[in-house]
C-alpha cells in the first residue's frame, strides 16, 4: 500500500462528496435517541404508578405486616432500575454504536475515493479512525481533537459489541476506562 500524497489529498478535499446517506444516518440517531429517552420518561411515570397501585393492592395470605411494604417498595424500586439504568443503557449503547457505526462507513467512502490505497492502521489502530487521520495530518484542517474523540468512542463502543459494556469483563478494560475520562459528557 501506498502513502497518502499531497495530490490525493487535493482532490479528497477538494471534491463534492453527496452524504445524504450518512446524514440521513446520523439525523436517524439522533431522533431515535431524543424519541427514546423522551417516551423513556413519560413510560417510566406510567410504570412507577402502575407499580404504586399494584403494591397498594396486594395482600397476602395469611396476612403478613411485613411481607406488603417490602413487596410493595420491591414493586417501585423493580420499575425504576428497569428504566433507570436497563432500557436507558440499552438506548445509549444502541445511539453509540450506530453513530460510530456511521462515521466508519464515511471513513470508507472516504478511502473509495482515493485513487489509490491507503497504507494499513498501524498495530492496535481502528483502520476507520486511521483512514480519517490519514488525510488530516497532511491538511491543516485541525481535526485533531475530533478524531482523538472517535477514537475513544470506538474503544467504548467495541467494549459494548464485545462485552456487552461490560468493562471489567472486557479484555481491553484499562484502555477503555482511560479513553473514556476525555469525551465530553461520556462517563462510566
Amino acid at each position: 500500500m501506498t502513502k497518502l500524497t499531497q495530490v490525493d489529498l487535493d482532490r479528497l478535499l477538494d471534491q463534492t462528496h453527496y452524504s445524504w446517506d450518512t446524514s440521513g444516518m446520523l439525523g436517524g440517531a439522533i431522533d431515535f435517541l431524543e424519541f427514546s429517552e423522551g417516551n423513556l420518561a413519560w413510560q417510566r411515570q406510567r410504570e412507577i404508578r402502575k407499580a404504586q397501585q399494584e403494591g397498594a393492592l396486594v395482600e397476602f395470605e395469611p396476612p403478613d405486616e411485613h411481607s406488603a411494604p417490602s413487596y410493595r417498595v420491591h414493586l417501585i424500586e423493580s420499575a425504576e432500575y428497569r428504566f433507570d439504568i436497563g432500557l436507558s443503557q440499552s438506548i445509549r449503547y444502541a445511539g453509540l454504536v450506530t453513530f460510530v457505526t456511521a462515521l466508519e462507513l464515511c471513513a470508507k467512502a472516504f478511502s473509495k475515493r482515493l485513487s489509490h490505497s491507503i497504507e494499513d492502521a498501524p498495530t492496535g489502530e481502528n483502520e476507520h479512525v486511521y483512514l480519517f487521520s490519514c488525510p488530516n495530518r497532511l491538511s491543516s484542517s485541525g481535526f485533531d481533537n475530533y478524531i482523538d474523540d472517535l477514537r475513544r468512542l470506538v474503544f467504548a463502543r467495541n467494549c459494548v459489541v464485545h462485552a456487552a459494556g461490560f468493562i471489567e469483563r472486557y479484555k481491553f478494560e484499562k484502555d477503555v476506562r482511560e479513553a473514556t475520562k476525555s469525551p465530553k459528557g461520556f462517563t462510566i
